[in-house]
């Protein structure tokens, strides 16, 4: 299978109806990734529940779209909505710390999530779009406090292989792309 088989799910950004889009997501892995599906049903299911859960918090429109695309390489989930731009508050709770586009220098990372075990950040890939990636704190002595709002992303980070957002600044359209590489 060289050529990507797609499948495109709308999703009507209620908790009720997350289990369903679930099973459709099961189904099209089975269907379309008969030998691979033992190891990409769980880690896609954790994807696709934290991605679907964070639209309905986040998600400003009454659907979002789930893209799941599949090859003989990558299995990739995209979460497309018309939600407000990804950001984090501030210490305050109240202040965007980041603004759109973003200036950030590559090279510096963007804390987005900290506890004693886990380090969720971002990278800047262009002025539109962030690159997350985790790490494993080993040492006990490093304490950061709980910013618990974005340990979703963190489940996806460590689900996938390579998880980025990106954000149309034209149509204000914010995509989720997690990538499972198939080995």
């Amino acid at each position: 299978m060289n050529t990507p088989v797609r499948q495109r799910m709308i999703f009507a950004n209620k908790q009720e109806l997350i289990y369903p889009l679930l099973k459709e997501v099961v189904a099209f892995i089975k269907k379309k990734l008969p030998g691979k599906a033992a190891q990409v049903v769980f880690k896609a299911k954790m994807i696709v529940s934290e991605l679907l859960t964070n639209s309905i918090k986040h998600a400003n429109d009454e659907f979002t779209i789930i893209e799941l695309s599949a090859n003989n390489e990558t299995f990739i989930i995209k979460r497309i909505d018309n939600g407000k731009p990804f950001n984090l508050k501030g210490p305050d709770g109240e202040r965007d710390v980041l603004q759109w586009p973003l200036t950030n220098s590559a090279e510096t990372p963007i804390k987005i999530h900290a506890d004693q075990l886990n380090g969720l950040f971002a990278h800047v890939v262009s002025p539109y779009s962030l690159k997350f990636h985790a790490i494993n704190y080993t040492d006990e002595a490093v304490v950061f406090p709980d910013i618990s709002e974005h340990y979703g992303l963190m489940i996806i980070c460590r689900a996938s292989d390579s998880f980025i957002y990106e954000l149309d600044p034209a149509s204000l359209k914010s995509t989720f792309t997690a990538t499972i590489q198939l080995h």
